[in-house]
């Protein structure tokens, strides 16, 4: 239930920002139920609430029998206003995606059986609406072979706070159709990179794509601030809220876990208690017992009756507290995000490595030798991971890495001894030595090396936790695919 209320949230906000932004118009036929179910991942109790919301609200109207439409009426120079409070997140985003997205479609179009039947439906002379229908599913056809919940969600976001409305009355050049008209003349060119399994080449179209796109939006954003300049406030940045899949108690846990490295608490005989940590995260009791429950399972605090909790500095763990199926789920979760950062890894370290001087990549090299973390896979994964969120140049980026945070702390399960299989030892083994390779890289200032080592170490680790998850929990349709 808590999750679900969550997810109710994130629904109903993105669904108020299109409507208020205008790219969902008065008129318009609302998005059916089952739409919003397969579009959000969600199920039909979350979407009924927030359509009771929204016509509570009073933006869409809806009747028996009938599909509901957005009620919400708004002047030409409301819906500009609206779009320049959003103006710098929105060009942010283009920014950023064009780090993450090229290597995520490009690794997916390697595994494309055949991508021709999207080229072929393309046809100049149809509808803009049928034309846009075929190259989002071009797009999304290249993500599938993922298995991968957390890539669609992510793709979800990007057509919802990416998307913004064209305004006739400012009589600029529609920059969607100018966007499209490229995609369109570049279908047939990516189908034949992805057929040839061109991946580098095709990365550099789908970031040529992203580029254009982005500086499309620039153009009509500067174009539109000479008719209504931009608001003295700002909407706060959105993009990108992870549907907050993962359960609210895993980011208060992460949120403990992270502050104890950082030695907040090596002055205190105990840990948090239960009613401090309500206090601290406003919480509910049973959020900060799930909390505290996720932490003694994966082997970070060990309970003392009667008196409180305190690190583990034994081996011995306690049983697990935590039901089988919860952490097969959430396993599931850290995977997703595990696999996506397996990819993407090289860019977003080459463009936060970019942001240092060459002292500051050597320090950074000690500061990660040094921890104490680098002597398990999950501790690695943190180390890089809070680097990553620290000196992203995107704001979205940031946001991203955040969310994928919450569900990182469930990588820990694997650290429990469930067996020992000779392929994760050795898979675990090259993630530590491709780590070691990254530090070295940093110290010589070699940038593009390092990079290139933290994606390989990703890789390996992702392949270890999959491998791992697959023995030990059986959970094989779950689990997302190999890269």
């Amino acid at each position: 239930m808590e999750q679900e209320s969550r997810l109710y949230k994130v629904l109903y906000q993105s669904i108020l920002t299109q409507i208020y932004s205008g790219v969902l118009r008065c008129g318009e036929a609302f998005p059916s139920q089952s739409e919003l179910c397969q579009r959000y991942q969600v199920g039909i109790t979350t979407v009924r609430k927030v359509i009771r919301m929204l016509k509570d609200e009073g933006v869409i109207c809806t009747s028996a029998g009938k599909r509901a439409t957005v009620c919400f009426d708004e002047s030409e120079k409301g819906y500009i206003q609206s779009l320049m409070q959003r103006r710098e997140s929105i060009l942010d985003i283009y920014s950023g995606l064009e780090l993450l997205m090229p290597s995520l479609y490009a690794g997916g179009a390697m595994r494309c059986s055949d991508l021709s039947a999207f080229v072929d439906a393309a046809d100049p002379a149809g509808s803009q609406i049928t034309n846009n229908r075929n190259i989002a599913a071009f797009f999304t056809e290249m993500l599938l072979p993922y298995n991968n919940q957390t890539v669609l969600d992510l793709q979800t976001d990007m057509e919802h706070y990416a998307r913004f409305p064209y305004v006739m009355q400012s009589q600029l050049e529609n920059p969607f159709t100018v966007s499209t008209d490229f995609m369109e003349q570049n279908l047939s060119v990516m189908q034949e990179m992805a057929e040839r399994k061109e991946r580098e080449a095709l990365i550099a179209r789908l970031e040529e794509m992203y580029k254009n796109a982005g500086h499309q939006a620039k153009i009509y954003l500067d174009e539109l601030q000479r008719i209504v300049p931009i608001p003295e406030e700002l909407v706060d940045y959105q993009w990108f809220r992870g549907k907050n899949r993962s359960p609210l108690y895993a980011a208060v846990a992460q949120s403990l876990y992270r502050r104890a490295q950082l030695g907040e608490f090596s002055n205190r005989t105990y840990f948090p208690s239960e009613p401090e940590i309500m206090r601290t995260y406003k919480i509910s009791k049973s959020t900060a017992s799930k909390a505290m429950s996720l932490l003694s399972d994966i082997g970070f605090i060990h309970t003392i009756e009667k008196k409180g909790s305190v690190l583990r500095t034994s081996e011995e763990l306690a049983p697990i507290r935590i039901e089988q199926n919860i952490i097969e789920k959430n396993l599931t979760l850290f995977l997703n995000v595990l696999q996506i950062l397996a990819v993407c890894t090289r860019k977003l370290s080459a463009a936060a490595f970019s942001m240092l001087d060459d002292s500051q990549l050597a320090d950074t090299a000690s500061e990660w030798e040094l921890s104490p973390l680098r002597q398990r896979s999950s501790g690695i994964i943190h180390i890089i991971t809070a680097f990553l969120k620290a000196h992203m140049p995107f704001k979205c980026l940031e946001n991203i890495l955040e969310q994928f945070d919450d569900a990182l702390i469930w990588g820990h399960y694997l650290d429990r001894p469930y067996v020992i299989i000779e392929e994760c030892v050795s898979l675990a083994q090259e993630g530590f030595e491709q780590f070691a390779f990254a530090c070295e890289s940093l110290r010589k200032g070699d940038r593009e090396s390092a990079a290139a080592s933290i994606q390989r170490t990703f890789r390996a680790i992702f392949l270890d936790a999959r491998l791992y998850t697959l023995i030990c929990f059986k959970n094989a349709d779950k689990v997302p695919s190999e890269i």
